[in-house]
C-alpha cells in the first residue's frame, strides 16, 4: 500500500514538473534553453530533472500525456446517426472529445506552437499519431459498412485533426472545434468536387 501511494506521489510530481517546464520551454524557446536553465526556472536541479526525464522532449511529451485525449473511447461510445458517413462519424467523435478541453488556454496554444516549430518534438508527436491510428482503426472498422476502409479514413481524419490544432495554435481559429469544423468541411467539399468531376 505504501509503495502504491509513493508511486502515485512520484507520478503526480513528475506530471507537475512536466507541465511547468513545458510552459517555460514554450515561452522561452525549446532549442534556446538548456535543461539546467529550464530546470532552474521551475525550481529544480538538473539532477532532479534527469531523475524524472531522459530528455527535454520526454518532459514535453509527459506534459501532453497528462492531458491526453482517448479519441478511440469517444468514438466507441458515440450513438449511431442514420446516413452518417465514416468521415462525419470521425468528425463527430473528435468534436465530442474536444468538448471537454479548455480551448482558450494560452499555455496550451503556446505549447502546440512550440511543438510545430521543433523538429524533434514533431517527430515524437508523429509516433503518438501512430498509436492513435492503431487504437481508432478497429473501433471505426466495427462501425462502418466497409471495414477495410477504416485505416484510410483514420489516417486522413487524424491529418485533419492535426491541421485543426495547428490552425488554432497559429491564432487562425478561435477554438480547435471551430478549426475542426472548417477542415472537415473543406475535406467534404473537396471530395464532392472530385466526385462531380469524374
Amino acid at each position: 500500500m505504501t509503495a502504491g501511494v509513493r508511486e502515485r506521489a512520484r507520478l503526480a510530481l513528475r506530471t507537475e514538473i512536466a507541465q511547468a517546464i513545458s510552459i517555460v520551454f514554450a515561452e522561452r524557446g525549446f532549442d534556446e534553453l538548456t535543461v539546467e536553465e529550464a530546470a532552474g526556472e521551475v525550481g529544480i536541479s538538473r539532477a532532479t530533472f534527469f531523475r524524472y526525464f531522459g530528455s527535454k522532449e520526454d518532459a514535453v511529451l509527459a506534459a501532453i500525456e497528462a492531458s491526453s485525449i482517448d479519441y478511440a473511447a469517444h468514438l466507441e461510445t458515440l450513438p449511431t446517426v442514420d446516413g452518417e458517413n465514416p468521415f462525419q462519424l470521425l468528425h463527430r467523435a473528435f468534436k465530442h472529445a474536444l468538448s471537454q478541453r479548455d480551448e482558450h488556454s494560452e499555455p496550451e496554444r503556446s505549447r502546440v506552437r512550440m511543438i510545430n516549430a521543433t523538429v524533434s518534438l514533431r517527430t515524437r508527436m508523429a509516433q503518438r499519431r501512430f498509436a492513435h491510428e492503431d487504437a481508432l482503426t478497429p473501433v471505426l472498422a466495427a462501425r462502418i459498412a466497409s471495414p477495410d476502409a477504416a485505416r484510410t479514413v483514420i489516417v486522413a481524419g487524424l491529418a485533419a485533426l492535426d491541421l485543426a490544432w495547428r490552425r488554432w495554435a497559429a491564432g487562425d481559429e478561435p477554438t480547435v472545434a471551430v478549426a475542426l469544423d472548417h477542415v472537415f468541411a473543406q475535406l467534404s467539399s473537396a471530395n464532392s468536387a472530385a466526385v462531380q468531376s469524374l
